[in-house]
């Protein structure tokens, strides 16, 4: 029977790696290793005596409960009867189908993308008759680009949010086969499923991988594939109004210049660096329901944090939580996180995004 030293330092082991997962959007990983450090913990707790025995079980319940988090995805809601009939038809894996539960107010500052997407989706749904008038079509393309961990995957998700529409998404390594035509016939599918709705939102990720240069690609499936997810985007507004594309990309110059004509991605849209008032915002929703001492100045806070994306700030919060919660579980009793919880985490974090990168997206910008 391994003794409980060992079986708290596996916990902390695998709970300081799901806050890397998690910095890095690795959810199933992140996922995966908060079961494990919830797993070690319950062992620990079953060999502890007094209120050590219930604090431990307590941590790990909490523990899975983020895990459950993590994996819980919003089931299709307040559906048309033919959309809920769609619903049961079987389709491919790579298809995910929800309408999320996140909103734009869930999503701190981005408010010049947030007003693109009001204009290509929202308004025009609100306001039909105006938007008849002024020849305001629903839909298009739509390209967020910007460093990675500024919030472009969540951002899409409140777009379905907001506008109450299934959410697709796949990623390139799901929609990509090795036999002759599949990708294609996976690409024209999710499209298909898609234009079943009054309106959707499809979202591929790291799109440069759907849509590579193709002078600086010598695949041949990518020769084909390229074509496809053209010709569906010339689509969009022809036969598909109320359909949005958002294709997210930490590399924009990776991407085929013929997708970048208007037409097909109507709209490019930089997501950077929170300001300000952004990382004051994220800092409320991360610290949320946590116990913060005092002296937690979170105006301060969000001030020392310029240059870091949302990511890094919520890993910050999340290492600094974990940072507590793992003294509780050794010393067997409660704390407040406090300000030098905080500031100790800091000192040893990068900020993840050099100027050199943020220079790069500039160039590209001004270029297109």
């Amino acid at each position: 029977m391994w003794d409980v030293k060992f079986l708290l330092e596996k916990s902390i082991e695998h709970l300081e790696a799901a806050a890397r997962d998690r910095q890095r959007r690795n959810y199933p990983a992140a996922r995966w290793n908060y079961l494990k450090s919830a797993e070690y913990l319950l062992k620990a707790a079953a060999q502890s005596q007094g209120p050590l025995r219930e604090l431990r079980r307590q941590k790990a319940e909490q523990l899975i409960e983020i895990a459950r988090r993590l994996e819980g995805t919003a089931r299709l809601a307040r559906q048309a009867p033919k959309e809920a009939a769609a619903v049961e038809e079987p389709v491919g894996t790579f298809l995910l189908r929800e309408i999320p539960e996140v909103r734009f107010e869930d999503v701190a500052g981005l408010e010049e993308a947030k007003q693109e997407i009001r204009l290509r989706m929202i308004y025009p749904l609100e306001h039909p008759e105006k938007a008849r008038r002024y020849g305001i079509r629903r839909g298009g393309g739509l390209l967020l680009y910007g460093p990675p961990g500024t919030g472009k995957t969540l951002l899409a998700r409140a777009v379905a949010g907001e506008i109450q529409a299934p959410f697709f998404t796949a990623k390139p390594s799901e929609l990509m086969s090795k036999w002759v035509g599949e990708a294609e016939q996976n690409i024209a599918r999710l499209f298909e499923e898609a234009r079943r709705h009054e309106r959707a939102v499809i979202f591929l990720d790291e799109v440069e991988a759907m849509i590579p240069a193709r002078r600086s690609s010598n695949s041949t499936v990518m020769q084909r594939v390229v074509p496809q997810i053209l010709a569906e985007m010339d689509g969009l507004q022809k036969k598909s109004e109320g359909l949005l594309f958002m294709g997210a990309t930490n590399e924009p110059w990776a991407i085929d210049r013929a997708a970048l004509r208007p037409g097909r991605f109507h709209a490019k849209v930089y997501v950077g660096l929170p300001e300000l008032p952004a990382r004051r915002r994220m800092l409320e929703l991360y610290l949320a329901n946590r116990p913060l001492a005092p002296d937690v100045d979170l105006d301060r806070l969000a001030e020392l944090l310029d240059g870091y994306s949302g990511a890094d700030i919520a890993c910050l919060c999340e290492r600094a939580a974990a940072r507590v919660f793992l003294e509780s579980i050794q010393q067997g009793a409660d704390r407040d996180i406090t300000w030098q919880d905080i500031q100790s985490v800091l000192s040893t974090m990068r900020r993840s995004v050099t100027p050199q990168e943020l220079q790069r997206y500039e160039r590209w910008a001004a270029e297109n």
